[in-house]
C-alpha cells in the first residue's frame, strides 16, 4: 500500500538539522510520480461510475453507484501531507463511501506543496465545493470527507465556507485528520513508538513545505487553533496508537465546547488511515461503513 512508501522517507528525516528543503522536495516530487504510477490501474468495479471533469482547471471525478437515483453527494480530499496523494492513490476508498453511503463522491486532484504551497489546495476544494452547489447540490444533500491532511484541509473547508457566508454541509467526516501542522499535541510524543508511518521530524518537514512564509500555528494553516463554532457535524476516527491521536481529540473537544456536534470513534492498533485498507482489513470495511451510516444519517438522498 502507498503508506509504506513514507517509511523511507521519514526514516531519511531524523533531522530537519541535517535535511536540505530543495532535496526535501525532490524527493516528495520523485514519491508523488511513484505511487501515482503504482495506482493507476485500479480497476473500476461493475458497479461504480465514474465521470472525469475538469473543474477550475484541475482534474476531478465524480463516483457514483450505478444504478442508484440518490442526489446524496460527498466531497472527498486525499492525504498525503499535503505533497502526496492524488486521485489515483484514493480512488478504491471514494468508490467505497460512494457504495456504502449512497453518494456521488466527488475528488479533486487539488495543488500540492512543494509546488504549490498554501492557500493553492485550500483554493481547489473551495472551487469544488462551489463547482457543487453550482451544479444545484444543496447543503443538506452535501457531506464533505477527508483523511490526515485532507482531513485538515476539509476543516479548512468549513471555515472558508463560513467566512463566505455559505451554510454549512450537513456532515463531515474525517479520517485521522491533521489539524495542528505546528506539531504540538501530546500524541506527537506519546505514540511516537507506536506509530509505524508518521513522526514528528517527518511531518514537521511536510507542514513547512505547506505553510511556505506562514506561521505553522497560524488558523489558516492549523485549522484547529481557528474559529470551531458553527462547524458542519463531524465524525472523526482516528486510531489509539497513532501521532496524530490526539489532534483528532483536540478537535472535536474544541467543536464541542463551541456547542457544535461532534463525535470520536477510536480504534485500537490500526496504522495511520487503516481505511485505506478497506479491501484487506475487516477493521477498516467496518470504518467506512460507519463512517458512512454516519453521513447517510446526517444527508438527504433526494
Amino acid at each position: 500500500m502507498w503508506h509504506e512508501m513514507l517509511w523511507p522517507l521519514a526514516a531519511a528525516q531524523q533531522s530537519m538539522d541535517l535535511v536540505n528543503r530543495q532535496m526535501l522536495a525532490s524527493q516528495c516530487r520523485l514519491l508523488r510520480d511513484y505511487l501515482n504510477e503504482l495506482n493507476t490501474n485500479c480497476r473500476l468495479p461493475h458497479d461504480i461510475e465514474l465521470m472525469t471533469l475538469d473543474i477550475n482547471g484541475r482534474a476531478a471525478e465524480l463516483l457514483s453507484p450505478k444504478g442508484s437515483p440518490t442526489q446524496r453527494y460527498m466531497l472527498y480530499l486525499h492525504g498525503g501531507g499535503f505533497a502526496l496523494g492524488s486521485l489515483d492513490t484514493h480512488r478504491e476508498l471514494a468508490m467505497a463511501f460512494a457504495r456504502h453511503a449512497d453518494a456521488r463522491v466527488l475528488a479533486i486532484d487539488y495543488r500540492l506543496a512543494p509546488d504549490y504551497p498554501w492557500p493553492a489546495g485550500l483554493e481547489d476544494a473551495l472551487a469544488a465545493c462551489h463547482w457543487l452547489l453550482e451544479q444545484g447540490v444543496t447543503p443538506e444533500r452535501l457531506a464533505i470527507g477527508g483523511d490526515s491532511a485532507g482531513g485538515g484541509l476539509a476543516v479548512s473547508l468549513l471555515q472558508s465556507l463560513r467566512r463566505e457566508g455559505h451554510r454549512q454541509p450537513a456532515a463531515c467526516v474525517l479520517l485521522s485528520p491533521w489539524v495542528d501542522l505546528s506539531c504540538s499535541s501530546p500524541s506527537m510524543d506519546l505514540n511516537a513508538a507506536t506509530d509505524p508511518l508518521l513522526n514528528r521530524v517527518q511531518m514537521r518537514a511536510f507542514a513547512e513545505l505547506y505553510a511556505g512564509k506562514q506561521p505553522l500555528d497560524s488558523p489558516a494553516i492549523s485549522p484547529l487553533f481557528g474559529d470551531l463554532q458553527g462547524l458542519a457535524p463531524l465524525h472523526v476516527q482516528v486510531s489509539l496508537q497513532e501521532v496524530l491521536r490526539d489532534d483528532a481529540r483536540r478537535l472535536v473537544q474544541g467543536v464541542q465546547q463551541q456547542g457544535g456536534r461532534a463525535e470520536i470513534k477510536e480504534t485500537a492498533w490500526m496504522p495511520h488511515v487503516w481505511q485505506l485498507l478497506y479491501r484487506y482489513l475487516p477493521q477498516a470495511a467496518s470504518s467506512v461503513r460507519q463512517a458512512s451510516r454516519f453521513i447517510k444519517a446526517f444527508t438527504a438522498a433526494a
